[in-house]
C-alpha cells in the first residue's frame, strides 16, 4: 500500500487531471437530474440547458486542472482538495436562480441595451463597471444562455480560483493540515454565497486577478507575468490601485523594474481598446477605470465602507427602498426630504472621497513604520482599511479580504477577535437577494469594521502584537 501511495505521489499532477475529468463529468450528471443545474427556470428549453451544464462542466474542470498543476503536497491531498472544491462548487451554484434588485433593475436592462447597439450601450451605464469589465460583461453574454447564469458561472469559477490561492499560499508556508481547514473555510464563506452564488457581483473577477499577480510576486521569481496580471487587475476595477502598496513591497523583494510597472499600463491600456473600437467613448472609458475609487455604491453593493453612514436624500437611494417601493401610499418623488438633496449628498461624498484617501495613505504609512507586525496583519489591515475608504466597488472585489481573515484565525491567535469582527460585519452587511435586505444595518457594519482596524493597529486593546517572520505570517 506505501509503494502504490508513493507511486500516486510522483505522478500526483497527471493524476490530479484524471481526477478532475471525472469529478466534473459526475458532476454534470448529477446536475442533469437533481443538482442546482436540473432546475434553471429561465434557460429556454433543454438544449440550452445542457449547453449550461457542459460548459459549467469545462468550467468546473478548469479550477480543478488549476488545484492540481499548483499542487505542491502528495496525491492524498490533493484528492481531497480536489472533492472539497466540487462541494464547493454545488454550494456556489445552489443559488443559480436568485435575482437580485442589482441585477434586474440596473445590469439585465444594460446587457438588453447591448443586444441592440453594442459596447456603445455602455456609455449610458450606471455601473460601477471598467470598461474593461464592460466588455468581459458583453462578451460572456453572449449567446443563447440566460445572461444571468453565464455571469454568476464566472464569478463562481473566480471565487474557487480565490480559494485554490490562498491553499496555495498557506502550502508555500508550510501550513500543513491547516492549508486544508482554511480552503474549506473559504468555500463556506457566507459572503461568497450571497455575493457571488445570489448577486454575481463581477468585481471578484478583479480580485482574483489581483490575488494571482500577488501569488506570481510571492516567491515565484515572474516580476513580468505578475505586473501583467495586475495590470488586468487595475483594468477590470480601480479598487485593485488600492493594493499597489502591497505590490511595490513584494515586487521590491521580486525584483521588479520600471519596464515591468509600465507593462502593466500597457496592459491596463490594452484592455481599454476593445471597448473604444466597440463605440466607447475615449473620456467615458478612462473615467470608467476610477469608477470603483470615486463614484456613489452601487444598490445593495454589501459593502460597510465609509459611504454607509451618510444618510441617503432621494428614497430611491436609500437601502430600504426596494421595500419601501411596494407600499402604494408612498410616493418616492415627494417623500425625499426639501433641504437635504440628493446634491448636498454627492457633494459631501466627494469631499470624504479625497478624505478617505488621505486617511489611506497615512494607514500605509504607518504600518510601513511598525516592524512587530507580522507580514499577514499588515496585509489585513491594508485590506481592511481599503474596504472602509473605497465607496464603489462591490463585496465580490473584498472576497480576498475574508479569506485573509480567516488566515488569521488559523495562524494567529492575536488577531482573531478583530478578524472575526470583519467577517460578522461583511457577512451581516451582505443584502439578501430580492428585497434587498442587510441583516446588519450599514452604519453599525461600518463602525464593527473600522474598531477592527484600529484594533489590528494597536489603537485600542483587542490584538496583542507579537513578532511573526513575513514568510510565517
Amino acid at each position: 500500500m506505501k509503494r502504490i501511495m508513493n507511486i500516486a505521489d510522483r505522478h500526483a499532477r497527471a493524476l490530479g487531471l484524471l481526477l478532475a475529468a471525472v469529478l466534473a463529468a459526475l458532476t454534470a450528471a448529477l446536475n442533469v437530474s437533481r443538482g442546482p443545474l436540473s432546475n434553471l427556470n429561465d434557460i429556454g428549453g433543454w438544449t440550452n440547458r445542457m449547453a449550461f451544464i457542459a460548459l459549467a462542466a469545462a468550467a468546473h474542470a478548469a479550477v480543478l486542472a488549476m488545484q492540481a498543476l499548483l499542487n505542491r503536497k502528495g496525491f492524498g491531498r490533493l484528492a481531497l482538495r480536489q472533492v472539497l472544491m466540487t462541494l464547493g462548487f454545488l454550494l456556489l451554484t445552489l443559488p443559480i436562480n436568485q435575482k437580485t434588485l442589482l441585477f434586474t433593475e440596473q445590469v439585465l436592462p444594460l446587457v438588453r441595451k447591448m443586444d441592440a447597439m453594442g459596447l456603445a450601450a455602455a456609455n449610458e451605464s450606471a455601473l460601477n463597471l471598467s470598461a474593461p469589465a464592460l466588455t468581459l460583461l458583453y462578451a460572456v453574454t453572449r449567446g443563447p444562455i440566460y445572461d444571468m447564469y453565464s455571469i454568476k458561472l464566472l464569478c463562481v469559477v473566480c471565487n474557487l480560483g480565490l480559494a485554490i490561492l490562498a491553499a496555495h499560499a498557506a502550502d508555500r508556508r508550510n501550513w500543513s493540515v491547516r492549508a486544508e481547514v482554511l480552503l474549506t473555510l473559504c468555500l463556506i464563506l457566507p459572503q461568497g454565497f450571497l455575493a457571488v452564488g445570489c448577486a454575481g457581483q463581477m468585481d471578484i473577477v478583479s480580485a482574483f486577478l489581483l490575488c494571482a499577480a500577488l501569488t506570481l510576486l510571492d516567491g515565484e521569481g515572474h516580476p513580468l507575468a505578475a505586473m501583467l496580471v495586475y495590470g488586468a487587475a487595475t483594468a477590470m476595477s480601480g479598487a485593485a490601485l488600492y493594493a499597489l502598496p502591497l505590490v511595490g513591497l513584494m515586487g521590491k523583494k521580486c525584483g521588479v523594474k520600471l519596464r515591468h510597472a509600465g507593462a502593466a499600463a500597457g496592459m491596463a491600456a490594452a484592455l481599454c481598446l476593445p471597448a473604444l473600437l466597440g463605440g466607447m467613448t475615449a473620456g467615458n472609458v478612462f473615467a470608467s477605470l476610477f469608477k470603483a475609487v470615486f463614484a456613489l455604491p452601487e444598490y445593495a453593493a454589501g459593502v460597510p465602507n465609509f459611504e454607509s453612514v451618510i444618510p441617503r436624500a432621494a428614497m430611491e437611494e436609500m437601502p430600504q427602498y426596494g421595500l419601501l417601493r411596494q407600499i402604494p401610499a408612498l410616493d418616492p418623488q415627494t417623500n425625499a426630504s426639501p433641504f437635504y438633496t440628493q446634491t448636498h449628498f454627492e457633494i459631501m461624498t466627494r469631499g470624504m472621497t479625497i478624505a478617505a484617501l488621505a486617511m489611506f495613505v497615512g494607514l500605509c504609512a504607518a504600518l510601513k513604520r511598525d516592524e512587530k507586525a507580522s507580514g499577514l496583519r499588515k496585509a489585513l489591515s491594508l485590506a481592511l482599511g481599503a474596504m472602509l475608504v473605497c465607496p464603489g466597488a462591490g463585496m465580490g472585489m473584498w472576497m480576498p479580504l475574508c479569506m485573509l481573515c480567516l488566515a488569521a484565525i488559523l495562524r494567529e491567535p492575536e488577531t482573531r477577535l478583530p478578524a472575526c469582527m470583519v467577517l460578522f460585519a461583511t457577512a451581516g452587511g451582505c443584502c439578501y437577494p430580492v428585497t434587498g435586505e442587510a441583516p446588519l444595518a450599514p452604519v453599525y457594519a461600518f463602525a464593527i469594521c473600522a474598531a477592527a482596524l484600529f484594533m489590528l493597529l494597536g489603537v485600542i486593546p483587542g490584538a496583542k502584537k507579537r513578532e511573526v517572520s513575513d514568510h510565517a505570517g
